[in-house]
């Protein structure tokens, strides 16, 4: 029953006759791990702005996850999905592509990677399992996007600014491809931040995201423009029935890029490799993302 009326919205959104938004293309039925009570997920018009910024990250071994343009060449996903847990390394920047707009095996725009850069300490150093801050990454197209996409810019994100933002009655924006509806860009429009953590670098939202939806982007729009607040990167579980999704925040990414600038880390880039850009094949599944049990948050 859920996959018919999943694939009449589809359908009709592809036809035109269900706009982006609209209270009738609401995702039905049954809901998947990381949605939130109800599922407020709508399909955006991933043809137009600033839906078009948005893409998918797709990998040469079949896994994607979101990402999002943040300057004409720059592009931020999370970090957990270039790494390949099986060989314990990152992945090739050959064996990634970024599609901007994507909507049912089309996009706007097709970018190849030249480098991609991490945080520092990302990676445990004694068991070669990732850390679960800083899962971010910063991957430099080898072309600028073309002037149709524009970018989403970084906002500092901290927990004055979204005091300000509660009195004026605005909400978050999260985007992403969730794994249930992978070909298209759904969007939660008016969830929330629910607490700030580890000196406002990272965030708890109830925004419904789920595996796909790694690397997606929180906004907020402000005076008619978007902005980016924060990426999601995980969900975290309470009890049963009680899940978190976790971001890191723009006040987080950058504090990180600053830092990183200052000390001039070039060596942190993830170069390109000599064999060349080779064409990534078609990504089906949406990477895991990682999911933990957290039963108390004290001291976090």
């Amino acid at each position: 029953m859920r996959r018919g009326k999943i694939a009449a919205i589809a359908a009709l959104l592809s036809l035109g006759q269900v706009s982006a938004g609209a209270a009738d293309s609401r995702l039905p039925d049954a809901s998947p791990s990381g949605i939130k009570g109800v599922d407020n997920r709508i399909i955006a018009d991933s043809a137009k702005a600033p839906w078009n910024a948005i893409g998918r990250i797709n990998t040469s071994n079949g896994f994607y996850c979101t990402g999002v343009l943040i300057a004409p060449d720059r592009v931020t996903t999370a970090a957990h999905c270039l790494w390949r847990a099986k060989t314990q390394r990152w992945l090739p920047v050959y064996e990634i592509s970024f599609l901007a707009g994507y909507k049912a095996g089309s996009y706007e725009e097709r970018a190849a990677i030249e480098s991609y850069f991490l945080p520092n300490g990302l990676v445990n150093q004694q068991t070669r399992r990732l850390r679960k801050t800083g899962d971010w990454a910063i991957l430099k197209l080898r072309q600028p996007m073309g002037k149709k996409i524009k970018p989403i810019p970084l906002a500092d994100f901290t927990r004055a600014y979204w005091t300000k933002t509660r009195r004026k009655g605005e909400g978050l924006i999260q985007a992403g491809y969730s794994y249930d509806l992978s070909e298209f860009l759904t969007l939660h429009n008016g969830c929330s931040m629910t607490l700030f953590y580890r000196n406002d670098a990272l965030m708890h939202h109830n925004c419904d995201a789920t595996r796909g939806d790694s690397g997606s982007p929180i906004m907020i729009k402000r005076r008619g423009k978007y902005h980016l607040v924060g990426l999601h990167v995980a969900t975290r579980r309470f009890s049963k029935t009680a899940t978190s999704g976790v971001a890191v925040t723009g006040h987080g990414l950058i504090k990180s890029l600053m830092s990183m600038a200052r000390r001039g880390i070039e060596d942190r880039i993830i170069a390109e490799d000599l064999r060349g850009y080779q064409a990534v094949k078609p990504a089906h599944r949406p990477l895991e993302e990682p999911l933990e049990s957290v039963p108390q948050l004290s001291g976090r």
